[in-house]
Parts: structure tokens; C-alpha cells; sequence
């Protein structure tokens, strides 16, 4: 493989249309259309990676999200136990809890794995149990 058909891979799995890669490369249209019959398992390769690495980020932005959450629901918690009752308006501190702990239930309703637990009924009918992240301890 030349580096133009590397670069066609590249700029192929990112999306470009051949009229695109045609003018960039200097090569006919048909010829990339050969090329991407021909390459087609990595472009398809190309564009999984590209995909695996998005879908990574965003899961580190839910893992931190759900982190600050937490981290904010203690901060809560703690304000709640420290207050004085007497002075201070402890209505908008359990209103802001509440609505952390519906953002943490969000999130976490999102999150399951396959339990290793399988269950069958009496027709033998096989059932696979998810665990959800808020039923776990």
C-alpha cells in the first residue's frame, strides 16, 4: 500500500466523499472507488477506531459527571447536618439533594452489566439477569 492509498483510507474513513479525496489526491474518481472495494475491511477498521475513541471520551465525561455528583451530594449532606435550623432556609438545601440524587439515578439507570445469574421458568425459557449500577453496593 502507497502512501496516496494510506491517505485515501484516512481521509475515506472520516467521511470525505470521493469528489473530495479526488481533488486532494489528484486521482480519477473510479480509481477511488476501486480503491475503497479494496479496502474496504480497513476503512471499516479505521472508522471503528475513530468511533471507539469518541464513545471513550464520552464515557470519561459520564464517569466524571457522575464523580462531581457525588462529590456535590456529600458537600449537600454535610451543609444539611451543619445547619442551623433556626436561620436558615434548609428547604433549598434538601430541594438541591433531591435533584442530585435524581441526576445520580439518571445516570446510573444508564449503567448495567450481565449478571451471572441466569433464571428459567418452567417451559425452560432462559432469562439473563442485568445489574444495574443502582443496585449494586
Amino acid at each position: 500500500m502507497n502512501d496516496k492509498q494510506n491517505r485515501f483510507l484516512t481521509l475515506r474513513a472520516e467521511g470525505l466523499s470521493y469528489d473530495a479525496i479526488a481533488k486532494e489526491l489528484k486521482i480519477s474518481k473510479p480509481t477511488l472507488m476501486q480503491w475503497s472495494k479494496l479496502f474496504e475491511a480497513e476503512i471499516k477498521d479505521l472508522q471503528f477506531e475513530s468511533f471507539l475513541q469518541i464513545k471513550e471520551a464520552y464515557s470519561w465525561s459520564v464517569k466524571t459527571k457522575y464523580e462531581t455528583t457525588l462529590k456535590q451530594l456529600n458537600k449537600i449532606d454535610d451543609a444539611i447536618l451543619k445547619a442551623d435550623l433556626t436561620s436558615s432556609n434548609i428547604k433549598d438545601l434538601f430541594t438541591i439533594k433531591n435533584s442530585l440524587l435524581f441526576q445520580l439515578e439518571a445516570i446510573e439507570k444508564k449503567i448495567s452489566v450481565d449478571a451471572k445469574i441466569k433464571q428459567s421458568d418452567d417451559f425452560g425459557n432462559v432469562e439473563r439477569l442485568r445489574l444495574k449500577l443502582s443496585e449494586a453496593e
